[in-house]
């Protein structure tokens, strides 16, 4: 393994320089050692690995306009056939109606052994996506077990807006990842580092006049920076997080200021103030709050005969969120027109809660636009405006002293609670008559699953009896999204499929169609007894089992999110025969978490001989653990895990 600790030490010696030249690794020649290699000893589970990595971005003036060049070049060593999929390649292109991203110079290689397999332009494919974005995709071709890939591109772009940054950390593991840039002094770029790993390299000089435009007098100086890292963990996605890149390590710039050489200066980096007052003046959003009095007169006439602000705020929601269809847009910087969305009763999000908060003003109840961004669109920034980072808006009340935020385009979702996918923490308030502010988005805490088990062991070993479910909160939500448009006999089926001998022989639902009581699904159950065994394994969860932990990683360096707190409890009775005792018992258990995280307890009562009683309850009582809390989570679901699995034994006298 020399020569790879020595193409490793290498590539230190090249990132720590700055002045060295990207063309310093030479295209086309693999070490030997490399493509010997037959796993990598920091990740031995992984598919593949980035061996080697490099970007560099420079400025510079071609057909009459400045363009943003970034040379990229991959070597990724390929270990077995779930580690093709990295061999494929999808470079995404932006475009408007004059200007476009363009990628040129492709050249690639796959290398077996002494085989070298070139990427033919045949095998390079161009895709129009959207209005705004094209893909230029490829696979590598002929690849085996051991493939080593090389691959390098130049993109260029026309907008000052496209300097993104690098991603050191991807779902494989990186042994080196160096990322450099030579920035005119003209572009002022704020530069934010995102993750939990930590840079190797992080270096910057000055290179004077090394910028011009032809025809334009003087020169700028240049910023050039480089930034590294090695032995780059996977990211591995795991159950309870938010999207991956509020998490991954990369930097990220953004554009603040743009210097002319004639000395005059454009700001791109706002502030909160100014935002305020273009939101008032914009058409799509503050234009749109100019029409109070058009919901004035299309409330129901009995909404003005309500005396209590509160019922009144109820009574509204309800119409808005029955009257209008949600299109599933985002819709919210454009193309938000309240007149036509009404005349339609279909609408994207901004439009349903704009008119939302008009209808709550034109009774006068006081409401405000909240933006928001998404679970799945990653956190906004907060150091200073980037409306870019916001996806979506909801409304905010405040009645008798307590706050309410509303989203009206979910059928399913009760006042005073939005969906899941708004749970992302962070919301900036638009008052429009006062300064805009940051508000913290709390979830309701009545998120509740409950199970009542009342059971009978028959002389025969039939098991007769009712089980009850009864979901509250988030939970009820999500579980009327599934039952909707089922059949009670498809329902009864389902059920079936999670259990060996079970019937279900009857089924009922209580409150389907009233989101603001619990959801109740009550089922008469047989559990068949076709063997005549002697001895019976009862499971007192049933559907409500933890079957695998769902944190799985050594350590995991962003938060758990939950999105809000959770609670399970479990209700369960079980009456026998004089023909059948109890054997063993599940044993009591009492688990918690720190700082009153959570806790689970487990507990059994014997009323008598024939009867039988246990009584579970799991608590996660905050929506965020933070990573110092992980293994202390992980530990937590495996003992309840161990104690959910032990079953209650009972053998035939």
């Amino acid at each position: 393994m020399k020569k790879i600790a020595t193409l490793i030490i290498t590539f230190l010696l090249i990132s720590t320089t700055i002045a060295q030249n990207i063309n310093d690794y030479k295209f086309g020649e693999v070490e030997n050692d490399v493509l010997a290699l037959k796993k990598y000893d920091k990740d031995t589970l992984a598919n593949a690995v980035v061996i080697f990595e490099i970007g560099s971005t420079t400025f510079s003036f071609k057909d009459e306009k400045i363009i943003i060049s970034t040379k990229f070049y991959k070597r990724i060593k390929i270990f077995n056939p779930n580690g093709f999929e990295h061999a494929t390649f999808r470079i995404p292109l932006y475009k408007t109606k004059n200007e476009r991203e363009k990628v040129i110079d492709i050249r690639a290689i796959t290398h077996n052994g002494y085989t070298k397999t070139h990427l033919n332009n045949s095998q390079i494919f161009n895709d129009e996506l959207t209005d705004n974005w094209d893909e230029v995709k490829f696979t590598m071709p002929n690849l085996r077990d051991g493939s080593v890939i090389e691959v390098e591109y130049t993109l260029d772009s026309p907008f000052k807006f496209n300097l993104t940054g690098w991603k050191f950390q991807s779902n494989i593991p990186k042994i080196y990842s160096v990322y450099k840039a030579s920035i005119p002094g003209n572009y002022l770029y704020n530069r934010v580092k995102n993750g939990y790993l930590k840079l190797d390299v992080n270096t910057s000089t000055v290179k004077k006049n090394c910028f011009s435009v032809p025809g334009i007098k003087g020169y700028s100086h240049c910023e050039e920076v480089t930034y590294a890292m090695k032995d780059i963990p996977a990211f591995i996605h795991e159950d309870y997080m938010t999207n991956e890149d509020n998490f991954i390590s990369k930097i990220k710039f953004e554009l603040s200021e743009f210097k002319w050489f004639d000395g005059r200066t454009q700001k791109f980096t706002t502030t909160w103030q100014a935002v305020d007052k273009e939101f008032k003046t914009d058409k799509n959003i503050g234009g749109q709050f100019k029409k109070t009095k058009f919901f004035k007169d299309k409330l129901p006439a009995e909404i003005d005969t309500i005396t209590s602000e509160l019922e009144k705020a109820k009574a509204i929601y309800s119409f808005i969120q029955s009257y209008y269809t949600w299109n599933n847009k985002y819709n919210i910087f454009k193309d938000v027109n309240i007149k036509e969305s009404y005349e339609t009763k279909m609408g994207n999000v901004g439009e349903i809660n704009i008119s939302l908060i008009n209808s709550l003003k034109a009774a006068n109840i006081n409401c405000e636009l909240v933006l928001i961004s998404t679970r799945e669109n990653g956190s906004p920034t907060k150091i200073h405006p980037v409306i870019t980072d916001f996806n979506y808006v909801i409304a905010k009340t405040t009645i008798n002293n307590t706050t309410y935020f509303l989203d009206a385009t979910d059928k399913f979702t009760p006042f005073g609670t939005i969906p899941y996918r708004c749970l992302n923490r962070d919301g900036r308030v638009m008052d429009f008559e006062n300064d805009s502010y940051w508000t913290d988005i709390i979830p309701i805490s009545n998120s509740r699953i409950q199970l009542n088990v009342d059971l009978k062991l028959n002389e025969n070993g039939t098991i007769t009896g009712e089980i009850k479910q009864l979901n509250f909160g988030y939970d009820a939500i999500s579980e009327r999204k599934k039952i909707e448009n089922r059949s009670i006999e498809y329902l009864m089926s389902e059920y079936e499929k999670g259990f060996n001998e079970l019937v279900v022989t009857g089924y009922k639902i209580e409150n389907k169609n009233d989101i603001n009581e619990p959801l109740i699904q009550i089922m008469n159950i047989l559990i068949e007894n076709k063997t005549n065994v002697t001895s019976l394994f009862l499971n007192p969860f049933f559907s409500e089992q933890f079957k695998q932990n769902p944190f799985k990683q050594e350590k995991r360096l962003y938060p758990v999110d939950f999105g809000h707190p959770k609670k399970y409890v479990v209700n369960f009775q079980l009456e026998l025969p004089e023909n059948y005792t109890i054997e063993s018992l599940p044993k009591p258990k009492a688990i918690s978490l720190p700082n009153n995280g959570g806790n689970f307890t487990y507990t059994i009562k014997k009323y008598s001989d024939t009867k039988i009683g246990l009584y579970s309850a799991f608590n996660i009582n905050k929506a965020v653990f933070y990573n110092s809390d992980y293994d202390y989570l992980k530990e937590y679901f495996k003992q309840i895990i161990i104690a959910q699995k032990e079953p209650i034994t009972i053998k035939k006298t």
